[in-house]
């Protein structure tokens, strides 16, 4: 996750006419990373705080989805300027575009509710589309599919939400599979609509094997296959006929909402987000590239407005992140919180070179742990594939 904090833009935006007049507002653009979402408005505050929720998206989606490092082309989020009633008929509208381009438009206040959320996961969800069936297909992004990717998203955020769903959902007949599948964007949702979306989301990719049985029906989904028609083709021998198919789909209800699970993101994903988290790349206004300045560099900086916003967000994204993160990176995860909560000053820069240097103990540490836990899995696996004559692989 690279944040690319472009200066010489807020700069420019923020600046006033010759005369003391007013300055037209001018856009600001804030790339999340290369190749994933660019986003455009008047506010510098709106396209951070935008693009900030654009590269969380990536970073809990990639894996459901099988994102790409990056596409060959961003979603562009354009903001729209407050009295802007062009939207008015929609919380947000994506659009492909000749060439294949994405672009995402939003409402000016969708930035501050829940719709932020559902908007940015439509046009990485259409993106998606685009990158596997070209710029001449329009993308079809199901309902349910985006309300299940802003529930997931929400649970990796918050994991007592995901708590909160498996009590709801213990002990209650879910929502039937054909509803959740048919919802459409102009009709009512199903009743209990956004639990059993997100029941469905974790219990079709529980359904996958080695043969990859959910994305391939991510992608049917996306080029607009019925989708009960593209679910029986994606998931053949699962069940025959209507009744076996919702029996199929209760039973996986009741076992995920009462599987006993610590709410905690796995090894690999706590290391990836407190790497992001950790990393700090910035674009100067007459830099022709971008530069990776270590943490404590940063840190030294903090006097300066926009270093200090773009840490305290990090720091407020971080507190919500430690009760979830792996144990093997907990530690990890509280030394970089009070590296990030360091003050300002000539005075603190040997607190910061300290904190840091905690950090950095306590990540490999993380590291030597996770590395040793797979090891020992390993050779678990080893052996027990040599006691019963099958393969490993």
């Amino acid at each position: 996750m690279i944040r690319r904090l472009l200066l010489c833009l807020v700069a420019g935006g923020a600046g006033a006419v010759p005369g003391g007049a007013a300055a037209e507002p001018r856009p600001v653009l804030v790339q999340s990373a290369p190749g994933r979402f660019e986003v455009a408005a008047s506010d510098p505050t709106v396209a951070h705080a935008v693009a900030a929720a654009a590269e969380e998206a990536w970073a809990h989606l990639a894996q459901p989805l099988d994102l790409p490092a990056a596409f060959s082309s961003p979603v562009f989020v354009r903001v729209s300027d407050r009295g802007d009633a062009s939207l008015t008929d929609a919380p947000h509208r994506a659009v492909v575009e000749p060439g294949g381009v994405v672009t995402l438009r939003l409402p000016f206040g969708a930035w501050q509710d829940g719709s932020l959320h559902r908007a940015l996961i439509h046009g990485l969800l259409t993106r998606l589309g685009v990158a596997w069936f070209g710029g001449s297909v329009v993308p079809v992004v199901p309902r349910w599919l985006e309300v299940a990717c802003a529930a997931w998203w929400e649970t990796r955020l918050n994991p007592a939400q995901f708590d909160a769903w498996r009590q709801r959902a213990a002990g209650t007949t879910p929502p039937g599979i054909a509803a959740i599948l048919d919802w459409r964007r102009e009709g009512p949702p199903p009743l209990r609509a956004r639990e059993g979306a997100l029941g469905l989301f974790l219990f079709l990719q529980a359904e996958s094997g080695r043969d990859g049985e959910w994305l391939h029906l991510v992608r049917r989904l996306l080029a607009g296959m019925d989708p009960q028609a593209a679910l029986a083709a994606c998931y053949p021998g699962r069940f025959h006929g209507v009744e076996a198919r919702e029996f199929w789909w209760q039973t996986g209800w009741h076992h995920h909402s009462r599987v006993r699970a610590l709410p905690v993101i796995e090894a690999a994903e706590s290391r990836w987000l407190l790497s992001a988290l950790a990393r700090f790349v910035f674009a100067g206004p007459e830099a022709s590239v971008d530069r990776l300045l270590p943490l404590a560099a940063v840190l030294e900086r903090r006097a300066e407005p926009l270093v200090a916003a773009e840490i305290a967000r990090r720091a407020a994204e971080l507190e919500r992140l430690v009760p979830a993160l792996h144990p093997f990176y907990r530690n990890a995860g509280l030394s970089l919180a009070e590296a990030l909560g360091s003050g300002a000053g000539p005075k603190e820069a040997a607190k910061i070179a300290a904190r840091c240097a905690a950090f950095a103990q306590d990540w490999k540490a993380g590291l030597d742990l996770e590395a040793a836990a797979n090891a020992a899995l390993d050779a678990l696996e080893s052996r027990s594939a040599g006691r019963d004559g099958s393969d490993p692989g």
